[in-house]
């Protein structure tokens, strides 16, 4: 089972729209730099069968992008209430244990994502920029720290386009 953990892609800063932080949308240079994540993920075969997502818009936009690259029907991407800030490690891991799945990516927010992979890997600290994504690979238990780091890509590598 492999679980791939997403940090959005880059947001507007607070107060640029009406609604608040749970409202800032992605900005183009963010979409464009996660649609290459999720064209890369495509391409060595690391799509999802599964996305869950926070509920907040950013997060949101994130899935979708990845949805709409992996060719993902709408019953593959769902928000979950519990992935918004203060991820809970134990529910994540409770709901994808349960899954017939092999692989689930979860896209959420710092420090959460950086949190929980560091948890399930063992230790030690991974950065996520906005976009960023890990892979954890898990042999049989879904449990903190029997995963292993498969791959981290850092979004800011899509740099090439300029805003």
């Amino acid at each position: 089972m492999e679980l791939i953990i997403i940090r959005h892609g880059k947001a507007e800063h607070a107060g640029v729209v009406p609604g608040g932080d749970s409202a800032r949308p992605l900005t183009e240079h963010g979409s464009y730099q996660f649609r290459k994540v999720a064209q890369w993920m495509v391409e060595h075969q690391s799509c999802p069968d599964l996305i869950l997502h926070s509920p907040l818009v950013r997060t949101t936009q994130t899935a979708r992008i990845l949805q709409e690259v992996a060719e993902l029907d709408d019953d593959f991407c769902h928000p979950q209430n519990w992935l918004g800030f203060g991820l809970n490690l134990e529910e994540l891991l409770s709901f994808v244990s349960k899954t017939a799945y092999e692989r689930v990516a979860v896209v959420a927010h710092m420090p959460d994502v950086a949190r929980c992979t560091s948890e399930l890997i063992g230790g030690g600290y991974i950065t996520f920029k906005p976009g960023n994504a890990a892979c954890i690979q898990f042999d049989s238990v879904i449990t903190p720290g029997q995963g292993s780091l498969k791959w981290h890509l850092s979004a800011p590598l899509f740099n090439l386009h300029s805003f």
